[in-house]
């Protein structure tokens, strides 16, 4: 969120916090309002709603004052913390992915698995060449970019999926007679 979006949610969020309050505090009987006084069977309701408000603007609030946490694995080692980014482990997948011979094109997504919050899944859309059979090829990459990526990174991965969007056909040179 850039610095701008988040100057605009805190002077959105007080606003509203204040806002809310005054009609919490007039629901509740503490401050007056004409309209709510003249309608008393919507006096809890507009306090109940003014509260809600006021409790969604302060999480609004703290919410941006808090440091956004950069996604990652952690890793507990006898001298502290080790946090691996995702992006991290995305560029060690995409660059044991370009070893395997037969893949031309590739992107990689490295996601938390839903197995356990210190392992990864790694998704692989990939286009290869058309000569390698498809289904040896994906599976020399699974192999090779899970090995890959729990021998450099340390981190457990439950799976790795493979996509092939595209077969590119080798250009041959054509040949001319004369």
């Amino acid at each position: 969120m850039s610095l701008f979006d988040r100057l605009l949610l805190v002077f959105h969020s007080l606003v509203v916090a204040v806002l809310s309050a005054m009609v919490a505090l007039a629901g509740a009987g503490a401050a007056s309002l004409e309209w709510v006084w003249e309608a008393p069977h919507l006096r809890w309701a507009v306090a109940v709603i003014g509260l809600l408000l006021f409790l969604l603007s302060l999480r609004l609030l703290f919410s941006v004052m808090r440091r956004p946490k950069d996604e990652g694995v952690d890793r507990l080692t006898e001298f502290g913390y080790i946090r691996i980014s995702l992006d991290t482990l995305e560029s060690i997948a995409q660059r044991a992915a370009r070893g395997v011979k037969g893949i031309r094109d590739l992107t990689a997504r490295v996601r938390f698995s839903s197995d356990s919050p210190s392992s990864v899944g790694i998704g692989l859309k990939i286009t290869v060449d058309g000569e390698t059979p498809i289904q040896l090829l994906s599976e020399e990459l699974q192999r090779t970019v899970k090995k890959q990526v729990e021998e450099i990174a340390g981190v457990e991965v439950n799976q790795v999926s493979v996509l092939v969007k595209d077969t590119v056909q080798p250009e041959r040179s054509r040949i001319r007679v004369d």
